[in-house]
């Protein structure tokens, strides 16, 4: 990759970082009125609880993303970014304009998902036993 476009890709990365650590800050700082049971009633605190946990997701989600900013911003440094990390391919600059923290080229992501759909844990039958149907369909009462 040329040293402009890398460039380019660093500025980008340092203005994403610089946004997701601005729109932390106010949400780590506790809430006055989280959990304060003489500032509301029940359901004001149920609210603001959910809030709370709302926003402890979405902070979750943004360390994820800055996390992987970061470690784009190593791969820089290191002369790696843009490589694709299973391949050893060069991931294409189109992804990496819309994905730029992107490890792996969509080829590889494409066998990734198959590969976790695969070995995926089979969901939980949407039927459940239900011993009153079961009693009536063997000619049993229910009563």
């Amino acid at each position: 990759m040329k040293r402009k476009e890398l460039q380019a890709f660093k500025k980008l990365l340092s203005e994403e970082k610089a946004v997701i650590l601005q729109t932390l800050s106010p949400k780590m700082a506790p809430s006055p009125k989280t959990g304060d049971p003489e500032g509301g009633d029940v359901c004001d605190i149920a609210s603001s609880d959910r809030e709370r946990d709302l926003v402890l997701r979405l902070s979750e989600r943004e360390r994820e993303k800055l996390k992987g900013i970061e470690e784009a911003l190593e791969r820089i440094e290191e002369g790696t970014f843009g490589t694709c990390d299973e391949c050893g391919c060069k991931i294409p600059v189109g992804r990496l304009k819309i994905m730029p923290f992107a490890t792996v080229c969509v080829e590889c992501k494409s066998k990734e998902e198959k590969k976790s759909k695969l070995f995926a844990p089979a969901s939980p039958s949407t039927f459940t036993a239900d011993t009153s149907v079961n009693e009536i369909v063997r000619g049993e009462d229910e009563s």
